[in-house]
Order: structure tokens, then C-alpha cells, then sequence
């Protein structure tokens, strides 16, 4: 008992802290697979690392939503957490930048193993469903490994891909990992993270 009373101090002790100027999303809650890192090619950056786990990282970002807004970011996709398409219950572990405008929806971006680029569906976690709309914005193995950049207009996105009023702001940028579902292995790196509006580029990562 007091070995295991130890290992749980030291735990605490030696706690993952969250990246600078992110936190978890209070009702999932805190995690250690997102930490600040560098040596992989980009002066800063966030690596995410989860086996059978999940969180979602989130920064405030309000700006307004107008034509011509447009998300940016650069990453590493290291391991795919799922072999399988992910649009099911069963199979729904991923990796990916999102946005979460002032309505309460987000759109998520995130890489599929094997899903058609540009496939949308909304999320299959019942709790999620009617409020998250994922992205497939990459697929398959090829790029494993390398840096990409990606940029999306988040006007037309939200337009095409939810529809209805358009939310008025952006209100933050999340970053989730979901590894649960399969209890397998997700690894990458995100950097260079922009909201590009019509005054300018606002650096989030």
C-alpha cells in the first residue's frame, strides 16, 4: 500500500503540465498527452502523444466569422490511431485541429487513415453529434512522417458543410486526440497554428 501510495505522490509530483497559454476542456478533463516541444523541425510546438486516452486542448480565439476567414496550421502525423474508417462509433479515434465558433458548433479537421478527402459527417458520439462536424482534410499513409501546412476557409466550410445562420464569431481553437474507442496509439505534432481575417494574421500557436 505505501508503494503504491508513493507512485501516486510522485505522479502528482511530476505532472505533464499543459502547453503555455492552452488548457483542457474542463468536462472531459485534464490529460498528459499534449506537452511544449521542440527538435522536430519547428522552433515550437505542441506533441501529442495517447495510448487508449483522449483530450481535447483548447485557446481562446475570438474573432469574427466573415467571408475570406481562414484557419491555418502545420503538422506531423507521426501514428494514425485508427486503421479503419472513423465516421462509426466503434471505430471514432483521430487526430485533429478544430474551431468552435459562438453557436456552440465546431468543425474539426483531422487526418483519416482511409476516408476520401473532403468526406463530412457529423461526430457519431451520440453527446457530440449535434454539435461537431468532422473534416477529412488528409488520408492514408503516404505522408506519415512529414511536415504539411493546411489551410481552410472557415466561412465557406461552415456555409457548406453545417449550413444555417452564420455563427457571427470564432470563440476558440481546439486540439483533440481520442485513442479510446480501439485502445490504440496516436502520435503527432501541430505548430504554426493562424486565424487569417480580413486586419490580419492572429498567431495561435
Amino acid at each position: 500500500m505505501n508503494g503504491l501510495i508513493a507512485t501516486e505522490i510522485d505522479r502528482f509530483a511530476n505532472q505533464v503540465p499543459a502547453p503555455e497559454g492552452w488548457e483542457y476542456l474542463w468536462f472531459i478533463g485534464p490529460s498528459e498527452i499534449y506537452k511544449d516541444c521542440d527538435g522536430y523541425g519547428r522552433d515550437h510546438a505542441i506533441c501529442c502523444h495517447s495510448e487508449n486516452n483522449g483530450a481535447i486542448l483548447i485557446k481562446d480565439c475570438e474573432l469574427p466569422l466573415q467571408p475570406g476567414t481562414k484557419l491555418s496550421w502545420a503538422w506531423r502525423m507521426e501514428k494514425l490511431p485508427s486503421q479503419v474508417a472513423e465516421d462509426t462509433f466503434p471505430t471514432h479515434d483521430y487526430l485533429s485541429v478544430a474551431v468552435e465558433f459562438d453557436n456552440g458548433q465546431d468543425i474539426t479537421y483531422f487526418w483519416s487513415c482511409e476516408l476520401p478527402l473532403e468526406t463530412t459527417f457529423r461526430c457519431p458520439i451520440p453527446t457530440w453529434t449535434h454539435r461537431e462536424t468532422h473534416v477529412v482534410v488528409r488520408s492514408g499513409l503516404e505522408d506519415l512522417g512529414k511536415w504539411l501546412t493546411e489551410e481552410r476557409d472557415l466561412y465557406a466550410d461552415y456555409a457548406e458543410r453545417i449550413g444555417g445562420p452564420m455563427p457571427a464569431r470564432i470563440v476558440r481553437v481546439w486540439l483533440i486526440c481520442v485513442t479510446v474507442f480501439q485502445q490504440t496509439e496516436g502520435k503527432c505534432q501541430f505548430a504554426d497554428i493562424a486565424v487569417e481575417t480580413e486586419n490580419g494574421t492572429v498567431p495561435v500557436l
